[in-house]
């Protein structure tokens, strides 16, 4: 009853309906983590966003300023907060398991509490939405947290891999929608203005596990399906005209044929793919390419030789040299703090430019880690769908590392939300598949002795 009033008069409904749901969402979350978990994965993507102060809709994920929140933050706050106080409550909050990126989560966000606060007092920081998304940063940690301390058997892996690929089947569904308005694909409830570039990045990432579940499960039928799933995902991510994520896909499709035991028939496909591109490719997807060089003469464009970048290539450049050349030289150790260099659309200058070397050094070590996590599971998973999960999240996080030189990629819950499950799945995987290891093993050693 209250989604249909939501529908029918959504600002006068959504406060009651935030209240009543976030209620639901605690009193689910205390008692079954797992149908809580389902819940945030499918509101990720599939929930409205709510404007508070000066914000609007129109502002997109990336470049509001913590004026705009989604209901999938909500959801997320108040699971991470439930899970905290039910751990504290049984006296469990000692016992999170060990795991490769304990230690650089620590840094990297301990890194960004302290630049904050010095730039809040310093002056650059010019509100608490800095804190806000340092909160949002220990969200994301939470979560893969969440994921490796509840999870203790592979049937309930194979259902957050079920629930994962559902949702992206349904964005893809509203993807698919799209595309014959001729503006730029992005996800339901963005906005008027949307931001295909994250949906772009949500879709390379997706797109990466589905092809390595593709080529790791063993069930022919889920073969099949992960076949058509990868189908699906295609047109939407060629048409959100993101030019971060076709360089994301790219690189994706390089990291299989590097990683991959289906070398030969990547290289054939791709060898198949670069023939037919100059016939298939749709006609927005290669002007939105050519673009880069093509757009009329404007201010603001930089030179490159005879030839002008465009616009927004120009910005981001642009804000890559404000951060190299003014605000590194001048706060090289800690940096001015999260949010205390204006709006960067470009993850790495912005990390350096908010936390300086330290906190680069800290997000580098963690990303790090986070492949070598990939890698262990592509390598060691005797289960060959949750093989093919690390698979595709090794390939699908290179990926997203180029799609980060041109935005925020590894800030906005859209991509981060679904990369730190899926990396949370897979370390709960190898955790799993050690422990049954390690109980076969005893009691051979006791029979032996």
């Amino acid at each position: 009853m209250l989604f249909a009033a939501y529908l029918v008069a959504p600002d006068v409904v959504m406060l009651p309906m935030v209240l009543c749901l976030g209620v639901m969402v605690m009193l689910i979350a205390f008692t079954n983590t797992e149908l809580t978990l389902y819940l945030v994965i499918m509101s990720t993507l599939l929930s409205p966003e709510i404007g508070i102060g000066g914000g609007s809709s129109e502002a997109g994920t990336t470049s509001s300023r913590g004026v705009t929140i989604r209901v999938d933050d909500i959801l997320l706050t108040l699971v991470c907060l439930t899970w905290l106080f039910r751990m504290a409550v049984s006296k469990q909050l000692n016992l999170l398991r060990s795991t490769p990126i304990n230690q650089p989560i620590l840094w990297y966000w301990g890194a960004s509490v302290l630049a904050t606060t010095i730039g809040f007092y310093a002056g650059y920081v010019k509100s608490v939405y800095g804190f806000f998304f340092v909160l949002k940063y220990l969200e994301y940690f939470v979560m893969f947290y969440v994921i490796v301390n509840d999870i203790q058997d592979r049937a309930t892996l194979r259902r957050y891999v079920t629930v994962l690929m559902f949702t992206c089947f349904v964005v893809s569904l509203v993807g698919w929608s799209q595309i014959a308005s001729g503006d730029r694909v992005s996800a339901p409830f963005e906005g008027r203005e949307g931001e295909p570039n994250t949906f772009g990045g949500y879709l390379v990432l997706l797109f990466a596990v589905a092809l390595g579940m593709f080529f790791e499960d063993m069930d022919q039928k889920a073969k099949t399906r992960w076949l058509i799933m990868l189908g699906i995902i295609l047109p939407p991510l060629a048409f959100t005209q993101s030019r971060s994520s076709y360089l994301a896909f790219i690189v994706v499709i390089t990291c299989f044929i590097i990683y991959s035991s289906q070398k030969k028939v990547l290289i054939a496909c791709c060898a198949l793919g670069i023939v037919l591109a100059p016939f298939i490719a749709p006609k927005a997807v290669v002007d939105r390419i050519m673009f880069t060089f093509t757009q009329k003469q404007e201010e603001g464009q930089i030179a490159v030789g005879s030839m002008h970048v465009d616009t927004s290539t120009s910005d981001r450049l642009n804000q890559w040299k404000s951060a190299l050349t003014v605000i590194f030289p001048n706060h090289p150790i800690i940096g001015r703090g999260v949010t205390g260099v204006g709006f960067m659309d470009a993850q790495y200058a912005r990390v350096l430019a908010e936390t300086g070397l330290i906190g680069l050094f800290a997000f580098l070590w963690l990303i790090s880690r986070m492949l070598q996590v990939f890698k262990e599971g592509s390598r060691e998973l005797e289960d060959g769908r949750l093989r093919g999960v690390a698979l595709g999240g090794l390939c699908g996080l290179w990926g997203l590392l180029v799609h980060a030189l041109g935005s925020n990629t590894f800030i906005i819950v859209r991509i981060m939300e679904p990369l730190m499950i899926l990396l949370g799945l897979v370390m709960a995987a190898l955790l799993i598949q050690r422990r049954e290891k390690e109980s076969i093993a005893k009691p051979l050693e006791s029979a032996c002795s």
